[in-house]
């Protein structure tokens, strides 16, 4: 009886384990993109052509904003990126975990991110720029 008390709690203290390294593992990687708002600085350099400009009030186009969104799906950070010749369009970047761009797409339709916000039901990203003029983007058009 005591070796099937002990088994008892060794299987226990495994699930237990397991279970816990599994709950770790979601939260490092969402099963839904989440926005996160980093500060300026810590935006990856922009790559040629393109600037990092986030304003804190949507109708201003001078950078005054501390933080910017930054978009997190699995194992990628989106970084949303305006165009240096103002065009009105968003260029987004995603990183890897050792900073390597593994994606650059573009959208037009705004400049300088304001805001980001996810939508699980439509599974949608929305991102509001200068003069809440905003574009949307679909979860599948994030690296995964």
């Amino acid at each position: 009886m005591t070796k099937t008390i002990a088994m008892k709690s060794m299987l226990a203290a495994a699930a237990f384990a397991l279970g816990a390294a599994c709950a770790a593992q979601a939260q490092e990687q969402p099963r839904t993109p989440q926005i996160k708002y980093n500060p300026v600085g810590e935006a990856p350099t922009a790559p040629d052509g393109l600037q990092m400009v986030c304003v804190s009030v949507p109708n201003d186009g001078a950078p005054s904003s501390k933080t910017c969104p930054v978009i997190y799906y699995q194992n990628y950070q989106t970084w949303i990126y305006s165009f240096a010749d103002n065009r009105t369009a968003f260029a987004l970047i995603s990183f890897d975990s050792t900073g390597k761009v593994v994606q650059n797409i573009s959208r037009n339709g705004a400049r300088y991110v304001f805001d980001a916000m996810s939508d699980d039901k439509a599974q949608t990203i929305t991102i509001v720029g200068q003069a809440k003029n905003y574009v949307t983007i679909n979860w599948t058009d994030l690296p995964h």
